[in-house]
């Protein structure tokens, strides 16, 4: 199967797309996809490709912001130790490593690029998909390379405890960092973000690839655990929406509720002036990654 990648800072990914003036049922966003990420190409209609999603998802989106690639780039792009994730919420990638440079493109926190050698004086050279070449602060591009996997729990289980309460920690200083965006359904970023994609990205960027949608799905990492046994990184599940849990009854999520609009923290507590009724009185599941 053909591979591509994308190439513009964030793509949106269609349910379906109108043809000759005909709009297949269904049309709407269905999620979004950030530079450097590989899909699997299925079909092409017209400007539009089918694509595949590394993490199971399929739609359309613009053929314009993709670039095929040939199977050595795929390989390069896919398992080079070259290959590292950008950390920060934004970066800027400049056409010099100087601040006073002119910004070629703006990056999101997740988008993958290619070193290009060592850093220098605390800026990094790199390659974006697309082949331009520019520079952002080195301390925007994670240390090691991330490599998303869905972990199963035998591999879970060989985790020591400290090591598991990091990794939670971690999650939940991903989710932290985008409280007070403004809900964007399908959205993935720090310019939108719906509740499902803070729960996705959160895990993501700590290397555990979790289903993308409000609910558990066969395949994937999470399964359901007990209230009971509901640690801070857990995955709250209300019908058609999702949370990640912080502790203390307290949770944060994106939510597209008109009284608390975007990502935010609500809580379980009848008794907290953060209490959402609608949603403690609604919850069915509890999931975890964790043995």
């Amino acid at each position: 199967m053909q591979q591509a990648i994308v190439i513009t800072p964030k793509t949106t990914l269609y349910e379906s797309i109108c043809l000759q003036n005909q709009c297949l049922p269904g049309q709407q966003t269905a999620d979004e996809l950030l530079c450097g990420w590989i899909v699997h190409v299925q079909d092409c209609q017209k400007d539009y490709l089918k694509i595949t999603t590394e993490y199971g998802y399929s739609g359309w989106l613009s053929i314009s912001d993709v670039q095929k690639l040939s199977q050595r780039d795929a390989s390069i792009w896919g398992n080079s130790q070259s290959s590292r994730v950008l950390v920060q919420r934004l970066t800027d990638v400049l056409a010099a490593p100087k601040v006073q440079a002119p910004v070629i493109t703006t990056l999101f926190m997740g988008s993958h690029v290619l070193l290009c050698g060592r850093s220098e004086n605390g800026w990094q050279k790199i390659r974006l998909a697309g082949g331009s070449i520019g520079y952002v602060p080195a301390l925007a591009v994670s240390c090691a390379q991330i490599t998303v996997e869905r972990r199963d729990e035998r591999c879970l289980q060989q985790e020591k405890a400290e090591s598991q309460a990091g990794l939670r920690s971690a999650i939940l200083d991903y989710a932290f960092s985008y409280l007070g965006t403004q809900y964007r359904w399908g959205g993935k970023t720090h310019e939108g973000i719906d509740c499902s994609g803070l729960t996705f990205m959160s895990y993501y960027m700590c290397g555990i690839q979790i289903y993308r949608d409000a609910h558990m799905q066969a395949g994937y990492p999470v399964r359901e655990i007990p209230f009971s046994r509901i640690k801070p990184a857990d995955l709250l599940y209300f019908p058609g929406h999702v949370a990640l849990y912080l502790g203390n009854s307290q949770y944060i999520h994106a939510t597209g509720n008109m009284k608390s609009f975007g990502c935010v923290i609500n809580s379980l507590n009848p008794d907290s002036p953060d209490y959402r009724a609608d949603l403690a009185e609604s919850l069915y599941a509890v999931g975890s990654v964790f043995p």
